[in-house]
């Protein structure tokens, strides 16, 4: 751990600290305050001013589904309408209309603008230690958008999950599965129950997808050690019919008066009925439109979510093979406060000041990048997305952990032995020297009071701080370096 307590505390609950830098109150006191409330993601600059002003009118998020269902319906009608066009255009037309109409707007600025403001949140915002709860529950609730068809719900998922934050699970559950990214992505939007209007009517297109039902039991609530089964699979399954993303006339054929942009319950392919879930009969009422609430409700207080949630929390803060009395502390503050999320991030921070100084944590790319920003000062880039190699999407991937595209839906791991290759070192070492060249006003004696405290005024990272033949390359030496590399 590093030799300064506050330090290593800024940097396992939070995003480090700057040379100079230390903490307002104690650790505890400093991490709780930071778990009450969401700050608002913002375009902030290292000296408090707003960058917005600064970066395109494209660079404006989307900031709810509503706006990017709306969007997601200009993009479909702009690319249905360049499909017809591209029979009378050479390849090279095609490739530029493309590039202009649909690739660029629809495809790289949505995720370019998500990352940016979330990064800039995190290096430059006020609580460093909400965002990294945040980081947690954006993984846990992960959307891959490589398809083109959900890259504007990136932005407005995460935000779904950090407005309910500071609740109950429950509500955070809801909003991270019943929206269109989540429901696009694991299929659910095709999803159609075998007895419903759409399967008696339709010959194509209307069977039913166990993706989402499978994933919501295994990998965001109470895991295999439920012992749930297949057929508990297939009745979730059947309770997400009819949840769709809703953009007008382009998902359903003519827009239709009072249905709002976003996600909706569509009785035409909802299976009807009552349905059983690990012995719990629900009551269908109506269309069926309260099954997936009741159901949510009941998951997101079960025993078996509580421990798997606990484990994964005390993983991603505490140790790889983290002490089970942690998690059981943190499971037992998650089962009594009903999914209180203040209460569980609290239990977890005790828990991390209490045991984490004996476990050493191997930081994850986005972790190790965000902290290398905020440490050293520099500046996060802003270059457009426009294929350079510097812009924010492109450097989490070089990483290993971009944001957007994580390949599996169980999102990315928190163990060293996922991120402790020779491949994915070099790509830090390589960071570490662009950092370093971008780095200004941090001199070699800033950086050796820096690594001081990180690692001993008398360390050879101390040493070798001090003898580097410039600012930059001290930088890449601190950043690399195997403290840096861990907290």
């Amino acid at each position: 751990m590093a030799v300064d307590s506050d330090l290593f505390f800024a940097r396992r609950l939070g995003l480090g600290l700057r040379p100079g830098e230390t903490l307002k109150g104690p650790p505890r006191d400093w991490a709780m305050e930071q778990v009450r409330s969401a700050p608002a993601l913002d375009f902030y600059g290292p000296d408090g001013t707003n960058l917005f002003d600064k970066l395109p009118p494209f660079a404006k998020p989307d900031e709810s589904f509503e706006t990017a269902s709306r969007e997601w319906e200009v993009y479909r009608t702009k690319l249905d309408a360049l499909e017809a066009a591209s029979r009378k255009m050479s390849n090279q037309e095609f490739q530029d209309r493309n590039w202009k109409e649909i690739v660029f707007p629809y495809m790289r600025a949505p995720v370019w603008r998500d990352v940016l403001v979330k990064t800039l949140t995190a290096v430059n915002g006020p609580s460093p230690v909400f965002e990294r709860f945040w980081m947690f529950w954006c993984n846990h609730f992960v959307i891959a958008v490589q398809d083109t068809e959900i890259k504007l719900f990136w932005g407005p998922h995460g935000r779904a999950i950090r407005n309910r934050m500071t609740g109950k699970f429950a509500d955070l559950l809801y909003d991270a599965i019943a929206n269109p990214g989540m429901l696009m992505y694991l299929n659910n939007d095709i999803s159609t129950g075998p007895h419903s209007d759409a399967a008696r009517r339709e010959t194509e297109n209307n069977d039913l997808n166990e993706n989402l039902g499978r994933e919501l039991l295994e990998l965001h609530t109470i895991s295999p050690a439920a012992n749930y089964t297949q057929d508990d699979v297939r009745e979730v399954a059947l309770i997400l019919t009819g949840w769709q993303m809703y953009a007008g006339a382009i998902t359903n054929g003519g827009r239709k008066a009072k249905i709002p942009y976003g996600v909706r319950f569509n009785p035409y392919r909802h299976e009807p009925g009552d349905r059983t879930v690990m012995g719990k009969v629900y009551k269908a009422k109506g269309k069926g439109e309260n099954l997936l609430r009741e159901l949510i409700d009941d998951l997101a207080v079960h025993p078996a979510t509580a421990k798997f949630l606990a484990l994964k929390l005390a993983r991603a803060f505490i140790a790889d093979d983290p002490p089970q009395d942690s998690v059981d502390a943190i499971a037992t503050a998650f089962s009594q406060s009903g999914g209180d999320m203040i209460a569980v991030h609290s239990v977890v921070i005790e828990e991390v000041i209490a045991k984490a100084p004996q476990y050493p944590k191997f930081t994850t790319p986005d972790q190790w990048l965000l902290e290398s920003y905020r440490t050293t000062g520099a500046p996060v880039p802003l270059n457009e997305p426009n294929g350079s190699l510097e812009s924010l999407p492109w450097t989490l991937k070089e990483l290993g952990q971009a944001l957007e595209g994580c390949p599996q839906p169980d999102g990315y791991s928190a163990l060293k032995s996922d991120w402790l290759s020779k491949e994915l070192l070099d790509r830090r070492v390589r960071q570490a020297y662009r950092i370093g060249s971008t780095v200004r006003n941090l001199t070699v004696e800033a950086l050796t009071e820096y690594t001081g405290r990180l690692a001993g005024t008398d360390s050879p990272l101390t040493r070798l701080v001090q003898r580097a033949e410039s600012e930059a390359v001290a930088v890449a030496y601190l950043l690399a370096s195997p403290q840096f590399l861990k907290t």
